[in-house]
């Protein structure tokens, strides 16, 4: 949702305020953040974190459009001319993501909609909600926000849609060892990576799979810590779909065309592939134990969708190019307006390392076994958390502040007004994450029919995370706005368009 949702008009004559609100504004967010996640991920595991984005998204997406259809429906000029463009364009984004999963895409689209709307969040609650410098938010802040875009790897966007725990005990002394999970219904057609790890087994050498030396499936291939690995081209794996019987060992499987591979030293050891059916319940994998007995040993398996890989040697050199050149260009915009920007920069300086040392801290949980939520997961609740707080410290501000003569011109405004309270801003809020909530824990844990997937499974929000950032899209406002207009969005009555 646009920081300016609910936003008044901007005077930049107003003096700024102290950096003191907006950070201790950041720090909250990021708190709440952590402690909300760490929650959903100790009572649900990796699923949870699905769970608190679908179950926070609704009420986020619903107000979002509430404020924006508003113009809409006043009938404001060229409002119902960009509206018209704004659903063309969903629906084309629909389409291309339900034609090439283009989900690393959407995670870099919602990304630069999260970033750009924190610098108006940054800029209004630091002049205390009385007044925005557009100009401060002109000079390098695009080049700013296209930087902490392309800064994130893809890996990082990678979504862990099954974890496994288990140990070396429960595996095969030999032949075919099942690992299991809890089935994915619309898995058909659908890639996927998996990847097996035993965290912190440097130097131990107890237990080999196999892989082939030939191109067994055209649908993925083996992945030695991420990477392409030159000595294979696939694992020797079955996919394990319900109702399956376990695959028949043959000597085939052991021989002819196939190498070992060690599983323990800490590397991953993964595939990737795509679901031939619906229901994909396990990986079958063909385990031998090799020096050591390794009973004790700790292994983690994941399932991953997308399976988002490490750029090759060619896009990583781009990547790089492509952030020595915006860091050159944000210098070069700010550099003029280094005095008058100290606060900004000062601001996203920290910001900046808040959020590098939080993908720091997810690799290294992540590395070590244990299951966290990967960046994209944690931006977007911080970014549910930030307008959360952003808007009643608005809200307070507008109650101090003297009321203005207000004019209704229809139910639709008389509705926004009362949304603009702090209690009626309030209300909608609990209201609509307990119904969303309710309706998360209904389709995650409850059973609910295969219709509620299209409105509460995390691969169907994603399109509704499309239609919000398209919706956010600022629509450039006449310069020949008259006063009467002005006095209307200072009163709340008239929501400004998106930053």
């Amino acid at each position: 949702m646009s920081a300016s949702s609910i936003a008044g008009s901007i005077d930049a004559n107003v003096a700024p305020a102290s950096l003191y609100r907006p950070l201790r504004n950041l720090f909250l967010a990021v708190t709440l953040t952590a402690l909300a996640l760490a929650a959903a991920g100790r009572l649900v595991g990796s699923v949870g974190y699905e769970m608190l984005i679908v179950a926070m998204g609704w009420p986020h997406v619903i107000l979002g459009f509430i404020f924006y259809f508003g113009k809409v429906a006043r009938g404001e000029k060229g409002a119902r001319l960009a509206c018209m463009w704004l659903v063309i364009l969903t629906l084309l984004l629909w389409a291309a993501h339900y034609a090439f999963a283009l989900t690393g895409l959407i995670y870099v689209y919602f990304l630069y909609h999260a970033f750009r709307d924190e610098i108006a969040i940054y800029l209004q609650t630091r002049a205390a909600h009385r007044g925005q410098d557009r100009a401060l938010a002109a000079a390098g802040i695009g080049p700013l926000m296209l930087l902490l875009v392309v800064i994130p790897q893809p890996q990082d966007f990678r979504q862990d849609l099954r974890r496994v725990e288990l140990t070396g005990a429960q595996l095969a002394s030999s032949g075919w060892t099942l690992i299991s999970f809890a089935p994915v219904a619309h898995s058909r057609g659908r890639d996927f990576y998996f990847f097996l790890q035993a965290p912190n087994t440097e130097g131990l050498r107890a237990f080999t799979t196999l892989a082939r030396t030939f191109e067994a499936r055209r649908d993925g291939e083996v992945r030695i810590a991420d990477q392409r690995w030159a000595l294979a081209r696939d694992l020797v794996f079955v996919p394990h779909y319900t109702g399956d019987a376990p695959p028949v060992w043959s000597r085939e499987n052991g021989a002819g065309g196939t190498i070992p591979v060690l599983l323990t030293g800490g590397h991953r050891v993964g595939q990737t592939f795509t679901a031939d059916r619906n229901d994909l319940a396990g990986i079958w994998l063909p385990i031998s134990r090799f020096e050591d007995d390794g009973r004790a040993t700790r292994f983690v398996f994941r399932l991953a969708s997308p399976p988002l890989l490490p750029l090759d040697a060619t896009l990583s050199k781009a990547r790089l190019a492509l952030i020595v050149f915006l860091s050159g260009l944000a210098i070069w915009s700010l550099a003029p307006r280094l005095r008058r920007n100290a606060q900004l920069g000062c601001y996203l300086i920290i910001f900046a390392a808040i959020f590098i040392g939080l993908q720091a801290t997810l690799k290294t949980v992540a590395r070590a076994g244990f299951a966290a939520p990967m960046l994209f997961q944690f931006i977007v609740v911080f970014h549910y958390f930030s307008w959360y707080i952003f808007s009643f410290d608005k809200l307070r501000a507008k109650a101090r502040a003297a009321p203005a003569a207000l004019c209704f011109t229809n139910f639709y405004d008389r509705g926004l007004a009362r949304l603009r309270s702090i209690k009626g801003f309030a209300a909608a809020v609990i209201a609509l994450n307990l119904i969303s909530a309710a309706g998360v824990v209904w389709y995650y844990r409850l059973g609910a029919p295969e219709i509620a997937r299209y409105g509460f499974d995390y691969n169907c929000f994603l399109y509704f995370l499309i239609f919000h950032v398209t919706f956010s899209m600022k629509r450039k406002e006449g310069k020949d706005k008259d006063d009467k207009e002005r006095r209307r969005e200072d009163s709340g009555e008239v929501r400004k368009g998106d930053l």
